[in-house]
């Protein structure tokens, strides 16, 4: 598992005016930005390339970039239309790269570093990165037959769910020309403001796709300043946690 792309094209409207001018992965927590976490997160978990879809406000990520000094090979593609779609037509921009293994990540989401490293190691060659609760309507929605993926939705009914897709996932190289086709197919339905998950959904008509379970680690997709805050406060307990087990430990 060498490759990773992550998504960030998007405006992050509710967040605004924090994102007036400034992509959503830019937005601080601790000290790091999101984009710093994930990188950071992947390049622990032996990722050696990340290819970044990229739309609003492009080049301060890529300014961002260039005063950062992680060890992996970070190639970027622009969706031009990012204010008129959705992820599945910014991952449809880069279905040429989804040539091996990779994992996918949703550009706003703050994580454990050991929910990639559950993923990776899964027995599953494809599986999605799932908490099992109790969903409204905002969230994208799983359905489970135990640990295989029956349904996938944000708009499924949610007495029938499971749990939540986080925005974290591993795909394989074995299902990806499947799931490049079902890409195209969104794409030439002119279905360009679909989420990538109606690719997926689309999928488990013919492949397994399976769930991990990462219930127990901090997890949080930021859409809202609900979210960003809740973030905050997930990073200053890891850092808290942190320093207590370096001073029980010297």
């Amino acid at each position: 598992m060498e490759k990773a792309i992550i998504l960030n094209a998007g405006e992050g409207k509710r967040l605004r005016p924090l994102t007036q001018n400034m992509p959503k992965c830019l937005l601080k927590i601790g000290n790091k930005t999101i984009l710093e976490h994930q990188l950071s997160s992947l390049e622990k978990c032996g990722i050696k390339t990340v290819i970044l879809v990229l739309g609003y406000n492009f080049r301060m990520i890529l300014e961002k970039l260039r005063q950062c000094s992680f060890d992996l090979r970070i190639r970027h593609t622009l969706n031009p239309v990012y204010s008129k779609t959705n992820t599945a037509y910014s991952l449809w921009l880069v279905r040429n790269e989804m040539n091996q293994d990779f994992i996918y990540l949703n550009g706003d989401v703050f994580f454990h570093t050991s929910i990639l490293k559950r993923l990776i190691r899964s027995k599953h060659d494809t599986c999605l990165a799932i908490v099992r609760k109790e969903v409204g309507a905002e969230e994208v929605k799983v359905k489970l037959a135990n640990d295989l993926i029956t349904g996938l939705s944000k708009e499924m009914i949610p007495s029938s769910a499971n749990g939540e897709f986080v925005g974290i996932a591993k795909f394989s190289q074995s299902i990806n020309d499947a799931f490049k086709t079902k890409l195209n197919e969104i794409v030439n339905e002119g279905k360009l403001n679909a989420f990538f998950e109606l690719a997926v959904q689309r999928l488990l008509k013919s492949h397994n796709v399976w769930a991990v379970d990462v219930s127990d680690l901090p997890c949080i997709e930021i859409d809202t300043y609900r979210d960003l805050n809740d973030a905050k406060r997930i990073y200053l307990k890891l850092t808290n946690f942190n320093k207590n087990v370096e001073n029980n430990t010297s």
